[in-house]
């Protein structure tokens, strides 16, 4: 039998989204990257530090905020794309205000007791206005992270994207190139008051997704937040490793060396851009499939996933091995320190793309409370083993620990999707028995 031709146009077709995907958040990834690099090589470490202290402690905070929601949302309403219907408007307003309202919740927190903690993140004084800096890249993030979701659900996933990871750094890094930026003070509210118009502009594009008239999909609040809590905890863990990286750089080394460690961690992060960009596309399909009752579809697309994982990422992830040096230079001269960091942290996360979409799999077919225990396990392990690596091991035990955590996550939820659902993530397939139940 000769073999088959394999149509480029089709292959493109066929993955047009994916790739779309990819190239957004690369293209979001190359934006922050370049931001780094700008910060880094005119105000040094320590700015690249405060910069990325505060912004980071705001987006992990966002996902405490709604990270299980938004998870929820992409699951639930989904559902009005497989009915050919539009959302509920009110369905969609009780989303944005339970957001909001946990936002709120954190902010009242962070006013009332956040000077502490930052003194403790900056070892010493808080920079000015970092309390409503920070504040206000939370609101907006949750805002972002929100609505995104909204329209990746509906299948807008190019625009979703844009809205969650594109606009604000691309916004921020015009603002720092074209020099209107005296120091890191001013880029940190350059990006608060972009992430609050971003969040603007997402609300009123979600808008015509959803409608008043009979026959919408009503999705109620209870519901959403019944399938949001367990997630939440997954939505923590995911996003909790480079900031608790980062945050026990700062506050037991000091703002220099959690520069350092987050140029590393950021370059790393790279690959990052193959797990959300395609997982932000299966994660409706799967849902879509699993509501359909269709796993060998599941087991498919959880096949597909993994396999674009790595094919992306190998060969991404040897070249910043290899040229480590060469990259961190980038930044100036002082963060070739960070060059065998950055070498540990890569191949953490290569492994851990590598491994395919197993949690996310878990938390779109149902089993919300296996990911649970598997998160509250794992961010256990983390919590306490990562200032005992940086007392230990300085900035190689951070990177070694933040490595090991979350590729033993991974590990777990891929002999959990094995053993629960039958889906082999690497090969596409399911067990007979379990796909026929």
């Amino acid at each position: 039998m000769a073999p088959r031709k394999i149509d480029p146009r089709a292959l493109l077709k066929r993955h047009f989204q994916s790739f779309m995907s990819l190239a957004i958040r690369g293209a979001s990834v190359a934006a922050g990257f370049a931001v780094t690099v700008l910060i880094g090589r005119m105000f040094g470490p320590e700015a690249n530090g405060h910069y990325a202290v505060i912004t980071q402690t705001a987006m992990f905070l966002s996902v405490v905020a709604v990270g299980g929601i938004d998870l929820a949302v992409t699951r639930k309403f989904s559902a009005a794309v497989a009915q050919n219907v539009l959302i509920e408007r009110r369905s969609l307003m009780k989303i944005i205000a339970y957001s909001l309202m946990f936002a709120g919740i954190l902010v009242a927190v962070i006013y009332n007791g956040g000077t502490p903690v930052m003194k403790l993140m900056f070892k010493g004084e808080v920079p000015q206005d970092a309390i409503p800096v920070l504040i206000l890249i939370m609101i907006s993030r949750t805002l972002t992270r929100m609505l995104g979701a909204v329209l990746r659900s509906q299948k807008a996933y190019i625009w979703g994207q844009c809205i969650e990871v594109l606009l604000i750094p691309s916004i921020v890094l015009a603002y720092i190139a074209v020099g209107l930026a005296p120091g890191v003070e001013q880029v940190l509210w350059m990006t608060a008051l972009t992430g609050l118009l971003v969040g603007i502009a997402a609300f009123f594009t979600c808008l015509p997704y959803s409608t008043n008239k009979p026959g919408a999909l009503h999705v109620p609040m209870r519901e959403i937040l019944r399938v949001a809590v367990p997630l939440w905890g997954v939505a923590i863990f995911l996003n909790i490793a480079d900031w608790y990286g980062l945050a026990t750089a700062s506050a037991t080394l000091g703002i220099y060396e959690a520069g350092l460690y987050r140029v590393a961690a950021q370059v790393a992060g790279i690959l990052s851009i193959i797990t959300m960009g395609l997982f932000s596309i299966f994660s409706p399909q799967f849902a879509e499939a699993h509501a359909a009752g269709n796993m060998n579809r599941v087991a498919h697309l959880a096949g597909q996933a993994t396999r674009l994982s790595a094919f992306f990422c190998l060969p991404v992830a040897l070249m910043i091995f290899i040229f480590a040096g060469p990259v961190l230079d980038i930044f100036g001269p002082e963060f070739d320190q960070a060059t065998t960091v950055l070498r540990i942290v890569v191949v953490g996360q290569a492994i851990y793309t590598m491994t395919g979409p197993s949690g996310l799999l878990l938390a779109m077919t149902g089993h919300e409370r296996t990911n649970l225990v598997q998160t509250i396990g794992s961010s256990a392990i983390l919590l306490i083993s990562a200032p005992l690596a940086a007392q230990y091991g300085g900035l190689f035990g951070i990177a070694i620990c933040m490595s090991l955590v979350v590729i033993g996550r991974n590990l777990a939820s891929i002999w959990s999707v094995r053993r629960l659902t039958g889906i082999n993530v690497f090969t596409g397939t399911i067990k007979e028995k379990v796909a026929a139940s």
